[in-house]
């Protein structure tokens, strides 16, 4: 209990490799986001469950960024600015935090080149 140990709240950290694809992403992405899916299916469900989620934050995030555009290896390379999707009991959802790009080709000013968009807001903002 957190009493026990003096704590006021908890944080588990889960990772799980696998998605560095420099080299065919769709089929890379087809194996693993079914499997992350049903973990976060299964610990929300148990959280509903039991009548926790309102204390609950779930956090998923990318510690980098893709290219929009593949490479010559029907991948993506390293880029500016990842993902992250939060959601729980208490956040406010349904957002975009930043501004959504006008476009995905080089004439959209965060596009650096070959889909490498500079993000407008860091993540520790969330």
């Amino acid at each position: 209990k957190n009493e026990e140990r003096s704590v006021n709240r908890d944080v588990f950290f889960l990772d799980m490799g696998g998605y560095d694809g420099h080299g065919l992403s769709k089929e890379i992405l087809q194996g693993n986001l079914p499997v992350l899916n049903r973990g976060l299916t299964a610990f929300y469900r148990e959280m509903t469950y039991q009548n926790m989620l309102d204390k609950i934050t779930f956090v998923v995030m990318s510690e980098f960024g893709r290219t929009i555009t593949p490479n010559t290896s029907y991948g993506s390379d390293h880029a500016w600015g990842g993902n992250a999707f939060v959601f729980g009991g208490q956040v406010k959802g349904g957002q975009i935090l930043g501004p959504y790009p006008k476009s995905f080709d080089n004439t959209d000013e965060t596009n650096i080149g070959r889909g490498r968009l500079i993000p407008s807001i860091s993540w520790e903002s969330m």
